[in-house]
């Protein structure tokens, strides 16, 4: 079963919640022990489908506005541009004024030239989009039919993906992988932190804008890039990567998963009850030799002023790599495929088999109980911690006009796990699809991208320009055909956006008359001189102002005594 929560229109989020999750049992011990996983996100609420949601207003060229939005059926899937009736887009603030724009089958209402309803995929806006894959060892991963199903999941999510757009996968365990064009390394995942340097050389000459040198091979399907390609970023090379993903033999590795990167740094000791007996790949054993040759390499790398391993999270990756290669004109988006979960995978245990100082002298019910509160505070350090950095993630992507999407392993993550996934897909604008069977898992992706890529462009020229003000309320009421769609039919969303409207001719003309008449006042009398006329002038009208409510205060009071 795939359940779905998405946002409100994007101008109108609340505030982000506590997010201080934990299950019914109060307890992580309980949390991780139970086979159900994700009891607590089955209390979430379900959307209300069909709904129609606006994703975005585009009033850069205004009064021309675009409004792209989505709609879903009861389903949870894209309705079909035929199926609907009527569009129209209202004022949200005034109940009797006419549509700013009306469509009855596709077509503008009045013989409107202005006007134009058509899908995503007639608009030629590209879509770039970074999965962010759950790639660690767990038994229903590695052994499983999960871990095959996922990879099937990862395949088909880049089907619907168009030659203008743009992806990469984000891969992750204890270490970090994704797609990398560079020559020698197209038919596997590259660590992230392994090519570091070469990346950062591949990036300077995408920015340098000259011939791609260090590309793999090219033929027909893999065809040479074009100048200025980061071979470190988003591709359009959508076969590679699936081929790569077909292929890869090391999908399943690790046992610290890196999704979010909470609480202290994987190599840091007091991390932990004991030293965990699996090694942190590309660190080793958490012997003490190690560890301290470790810390002395980490030292030496932060003298020399270059990235430490373990220091980063697979959604800042992600993050970063739309924020340095996503195109301006482009639709941008984070599709999470995960369970939410962050850190050792057998904390529990090794804390069960060697408790913490506060614990040892307690005995059977005390300890457990002790164990217990241990457990939670930790982890409600984590959640808090999850918390403040979810408020820079959420403001980072809606500042940069990218949504998250996720799709929650509910056979996988605990409740307070798969909620950290709902929240950022919530409050950025995306949708979030708890999957809690297998077979689900590759439809509840596919439904994801349809929605990413399907949807409506509603263009039209606003006909009152003069009116708007500061900002523009809009609605969009969507009818569907009663004859192929059952149940609710009638659909509405609201949106608020800021305007800077475009200054009438006669302003334009004065600004500009008044700005050239003081450079050359500034020309004439020199930089210093003319600061000081500025500020005696301002000194001036402030005595003059002062002087006049002076004047208005006393004929005010003879007025009054009079």
């Amino acid at each position: 079963m795939v359940q779905l929560v998405t946002a409100p229109a994007r101008k109108t989020r609340r505030a982000l919640p506590l997010l201080l999750v934990l299950l019914a049992a109060g307890s992580p011990v309980a949390a991780r022990a139970d086979p159900a996983v994700g009891a607590a996100s089955r209390e979430l609420a379900p959307i209300e489908l069909p709904q129609v949601r606006i994703d975005s207003v585009d009033v850069t060229k205004f009064p021309n506005v675009r409004i792209l939005a989505t709609l879903l059926d009861k389903r949870g899937k894209p309705v079909v541009q035929k199926v609907i009736k009527q569009v129209q887009v209202l004022d949200g603030q005034r109940k009797n004024h006419a549509p700013y724009a009306a469509f009855a089958l596709g077509q503008p209402l009045g013989g409107r030239k202005d006007c134009k309803l058509q899908g995503f995929d007639k608009t030629g806006i590209a879509t770039d989009v970074v999965f962010v894959v759950a790639g660690y060892q767990d038994d229903a991963l590695r052994r499983g039919s999960l871990g095959r199903r996922l990879k099937e999941a990862v395949i088909a999510a880049f089907k619907p993906l168009a030659k203008t757009d743009r992806a990469n996968v984000l891969w992750y365990g204890d270490r970090l992988y994704r797609f990398v064009g560079l020559k020698g390394r197209t038919g596997e995942l590259t660590d992230i932190e392994d090519s570091r340097k070469l990346c950062r050389a591949a990036r300077a000459e995408a920015l340098a804008g000259g011939e791609v040198t260090g590309a793999g091979p090219a033929d027909k399907e893999h065809p040479a890039p074009a100048p200025g390609t980061d071979l470190c970023g988003l591709t359009g090379n959508a076969k590679s990567i699936v081929e790569v993903v077909k292929g890869q033999q090391t999908a399943f590795e690790g046992y610290f998963p890196r999704l979010f990167g909470l609480g202290a740094p994987f190599w840091e000791h007091s991390r932990y009850c004991a030293p965990p007996p699996e090694a942190l790949k590309g660190f080793g054993e958490f012997e003490g030799g190690n560890a301290t040759r470790r810390a002395s390499q980490r030292d030496e790398l932060r003298a020399k002023g270059e990235t430490v391993d373990f220091e980063t999270s697979a959604f800042d990756e992600a993050l970063r790599l739309l924020l340095q290669d996503g195109k301006p004109t482009a639709r941008k988006a984070i599709v999470l495929i995960s369970d939410g979960r962050d850190g050792y995978l057998h904390d529990l245990d090794l804390c069960r088999a060697s408790p913490p100082a506060r614990c040892k002298a307690a005995e059977g019910a005390q300890r457990k109980a002790c164990l217990d509160d241990f457990l939670k505070q930790r982890l409600m350090g984590q959640q808090q911690q999850f918390r403040q950095r979810a408020e820079t993630w959420i403001g980072t992507a809606r500042a940069a006009d990218i949504r998250v999407f996720s799709v929650g392993l509910g056979t996988l993550g605990a409740g307070y796990e798969l909620e950290r996934l709902r929240v950022l897909a919530e409050r950025t604008g995306g949708t979030y699809r708890l999957v809690d069977k297998e077979e689900d898992l590759v439809g509840a992706v596919v439904a994801t991208m349809s929605e990413l890529t399907a949807g409506l462009a509603i263009d039209f020229a606003h006909q009152d320009p003069d009116e708007v003000g500061k900002s523009l309320e809009l609605k969009v009421a969507v009818e569907l055909d009663p004859a192929v769609v059952t149940g609710e039919t009638k659909l509405t969303s609201a949106v608020a956006i800021a305007l800077i409207p475009e200054p009438a001719p006669w302003q334009q003309r004065l600004e500009h008359a008044i700005r050239a008449a003081l450079v050359a006042v500034q020309e004439a009398i020199g930089y210093k001189l003319y600061v000081l006329a500025l500020t005696a002038i301002a000194v001036l009208a402030g005595l003059f102002l002062l002087l006049v409510g002076f004047l208005l205060v006393r004929a005010a009071a003879r007025k009054v005594r009079g």
